[in-house]
């Protein structure tokens, strides 16, 4: 069986799989952007070090390729190693490659040399060189069309200066020179580099080059996009794009997207980040044609936000798709909940603890997010809950600081209790159980007699996509003071740009 990479190779599919595979898409984009030491994982087919500190600033693509192992290279790319991560010898990951290739070529002519004795040893080993400089060929390949330098230099024997283009000249790479000068590559970079034309032995091969550099091109071809679609990335993740539906959900679930998030009203959006040069991954929860605020905010809260909502439905929904899509209403949105959480006035002291812990801002889920995501986000809150309470500043007995800060599974309020108007009871505290409605399953009462009397209120939201658990009072509070402040926030901070996405709207 063989897996086709976008770029053309073909590669067996259980090499592939050695890549990082979707499985690791949460903890690998964060590793992509850290430096690593690979020295004891590197293969027999490695370069030997001659000292562990040639593997200083090593990036995940340094190692793919002192690996041969271009899915892996693939996938550094496309969680967001940086392209031009210089290593402790100061080398980019295209010369990286490049001396690479070099040392492959060399060991290849060492193998050709006859043995009669080691005939098939010799046989082995040229065929799985001759594999190893293919696979190194196709990551410098793919790291010029995703637009490495191709200028960098970086010092080699004796001390020389040298280019990409110096690397593939000594190797006589016809395809590579062409391809480098196609990207723009100089033949003397810097004052301190020969001329790469130096670098070939035959004055026909001197003739050749300069005939190539006669017409150079003015502008370097676009750059691919990262997600290796073979698109020019302007045609491609230089706008929103939605998750692919078999990528593995990033929830952590291990499930593929379309069997998972995707299936409870959340939305996952890839963009290109200029700033970062990466990918980023964004999660949103869908806003249904049947939207309703929340059933736990404030009177006055809900009836502004449904007379929008009553006036123009089918615009207030597109309206609110649009700016949860603008990443600076996103900003302004984010900083209200900041200002919120952290008011002393309408949030319980552990509850802003574990808020300056995680910078998450838990809100009930209902049945829109896996219990992946949510079993990691309760336990990460819970800790920093008994944090605080370990800490000894709160007097209060330890079930009324947890009833006030922690969260449960969906991460709503983590004790149930009475949901009636005017009834606290707490399940451990003045209940042994409650009563749960049959229905929803989501809403809790002490007895038959408050669930009857909450009936006429619950029946309407009882079951619907927008039900959610009980939130805690903070989460109420803090929900109530975004959406009344929020607006005015958003009008300051973004002004008429803001006013005009309202104007705007078909």
């Amino acid at each position: 069986m063989k897996t086709r990479l976008r770029y053309g190779l073909r590669l067996p599919a259980q090499v592939t799989m050695v890549a990082f595979s979707r499985l690791w898409i949460g903890s690998l984009k964060s590793a992509c952007l850290l430096q690593v030491h690979p020295a004891s994982q590197l293969s027999s087919t490695a370069a030997t070090p001659s000292s562990a500190e040639l593997y200083e600033g090593y990036s995940f693509l340094h190692l793919a390729i002192d690996l041969t192992d271009p899915p892996f290279a693939c996938e550094a790319i496309r969680h967001g190693t940086p392209i031009d991560q210089k290593s402790g010898r100061g080398q980019t990951p295209l010369l990286h490659a490049l001396e690479r290739l070099r040392e492959l070529r060399a060991v290849l002519k060492i193998s050709n040399i006859s043995i009669p004795s080691l005939q098939e040893f010799q046989y082995k080993a040229r065929l799985a060189n001759l594999n190893a400089i293919d696979r190194v060929r196709y990551i410098i390949r793919v790291l010029i069309a995703q637009h490495a330098d191709v200028d960098s230099t970086g010092t080699w024997k004796g001390g020389k200066v040298v280019s990409s283009l110096h690397f593939a000249c000594a190797m006589g790479d016809w395809d590579l020179i062409a391809l480098l000068l196609e990207h723009g590559a100089k033949s003397k970079p810097t004052p301190a580099c020969a001329d790469a034309e130096d670098f070939l032995m035959e004055a026909t091969d001197k003739r050749r080059f300069r005939d190539m550099k006669v017409n150079p091109r003015t502008s370097r071809p676009p750059r691919l996009c990262p997600c290796f679609s073979g698109k020019p990335r302007i045609n491609c993740h230089s706008q929103r794009l939605p998750y692919p539906d078999d990528f593995t959900c990033s929830c952590g679930s291990t499930k593929a997207y379309g069997k998972c998030c995707k299936g409870r009203n959340i939305d996952l959006v890839e963009e290109w980040i200029d700033e970062t040069q990466t990918i980023r991954l964004v999660r949103e929860t869908v806003i249904s044609h049947t939207f309703r605020p929340p059933p736990f905010m404030s009177p006055e809260v809900m009836e502004t936000i449904m007379n929008e909502v009553q006036n123009n439905k089918e615009k207030f929904t597109k309206m609110m798709q649009d700016l949860m899509w603008d990443s600076e209403f996103q900003s302004v949105y984010a900083e209200c909940f900041d200002i919120g959480c952290q008011n002393d006035n309408i949030t319980d002291p552990a509850f802003r603890f574990a808020y300056s812990e995680t910078k998450f801002f838990p809100f009930p889920q209902g049945r829109s997010s896996s219990k992946h995501y949510c079993r990691q986000k309760q336990k990460e809150w819970n800790f920093a809950v008994d944090k605080y309470i370990a800490g000894g500043t709160d007097s209060r007995p330890r079930l009324e600081i947890e009833t006030a800060a922690k969260i449960g599974i969906s991460l709503g309020a983590m004790y149930r209790a009475c949901e009636a108007d005017g009834c606290d009871k707490v399940e451990g505290r003045e209940l042994e159980k409650v009563s749960t409605c049959s229905r929803c399953k989501m809403t809790f009462y002490c007895g038959p007699i408050c669930q009857k009397a909450h009936w006429p209120t619950h029946k309407s939201i009882c079951g619907t996509a927008e039900q959610t658990e009980r939130p805690l009072p903070s989460q109420v509070a803090v929900s109530n003071f975004v959406s009344k402040y929020g607006p005015a926030l958003t009008l300051y901070r973004m002004g008429s740009e803001y006013l005009e996405q309202l104007l705007e709207m078909d």
